[in-house]
């Protein structure tokens, strides 16, 4: 059970970024730099390269999963005071079921984590 939740919030996570493409979020990461839309797409798509590749590395790592599932309550937690942001699309429904869905798994883990040892 407490696998199938963590795996479930990095799932949400993974489902996200992906979303987060299409929102072309680079563009509030990336806006500053004055790149295209196609390259501020590449990079910010490539970045998420050696970020996924630690999140798998580190799966099995308690400590890790503790740490993940700390960023993904204040990922959410950024999601809300920056929802009015203009250059922020994550208006939908589909997008939050995402951000919030996997951030209330998040916490559950977490809770089963911090109550079973």
């Amino acid at each position: 059970m407490l696998n199938l939740l963590f795996l479930m919030a990095v799932s949400a996570l993974l489902l996200h970024e992906l979303d987060a493409i299409q929102q072309r979020e680079w563009r509030f990461f990336l806006g500053w730099t004055k790149l295209s839309d196609a390259v501020g797409y590449q990079v910010f798509t490539a970045v998420h390269l050696p970020l996924f590749l630690l999140i798998l590395a580190l799966l099995p790592n308690r400590g890790f999963q503790i740490a993940f599932e700390l960023f993904k309550l204040l990922h959410a937690l950024a999601h809300t005071l920056l929802r009015h942001h203009p250059l922020i699309r994550f208006n939908g429904l589909f997008s939050r079921l995402w951000i919030y869905g996997g951030a209330f798994v998040a916490l559950l883990h977490l809770i089963f984590i911090i109550t079973t040892g």
